[in-house]
């Protein structure tokens, strides 16, 4: 029985021809990314049946599951990136609902506080009239017919 190495056989060159398209096969595979891994696309890719894959090149097949865990592993990552993503945007709209919701209390504070300190200059004005009202002098009448100097 002639060994896998020696190409001297017919079966032996046909079975390397035959692993060597297989393994671009698997290279076009790896490299496009839009078509999935399976048997049945690296059968058709390389122009033979899915049991010779099965059968007598274990190698392949050991190879071609490796990408599919990796591509397997690659959706997963994507997957959970996406969660994160996701839960991070959440986040942060709630963080903006707050701050809106804090800012729209700050400003009808602001606009109360305006109204008030309009409401105490008012009365502040009021008050200062009142005391310039009681300082002004007051004529004391000496004689009761003489007429009021403050009436004219």
């Amino acid at each position: 029985m002639a060994s896998e190495t020696d190409l001297s056989t017919p079966q032996a060159r046909r079975r390397a021809n035959t692993d060597a398209r297989l393994r671009e096969a698997l290279g076009v595979l790896a490299n496009n990314a839009s078509t999935a891994p399976t048997v049945a696309g690296l059968a058709r890719a390389a122009g033979v049946g899915r049991n010779i894959i099965y059968t007598h090149h274990p190698g392949v097949l050991d190879a071609l599951r490796e990408l599919q865990s990796q591509r397997e592993g690659a959706t997963e990552t994507a997957a959970g990136e996406a969660d994160r993503t996701r839960s991070a945007l959440r986040d942060a709209e709630a963080r903006n609902i707050a701050l809106a919701t804090h800012n729209a209390s700050l400003l009808k504070r602001a606009v109360e506080a305006e109204q008030r300190a309009e409401r105490l200059e008012r009365r502040n004005a009021q008050l200062v009239q009142e005391l310039d009202r009681m300082r002004r002098p007051v004529p004391i009448r000496t004689n009761a017919g003489a007429p009021d100097p403050s009436a004219a």
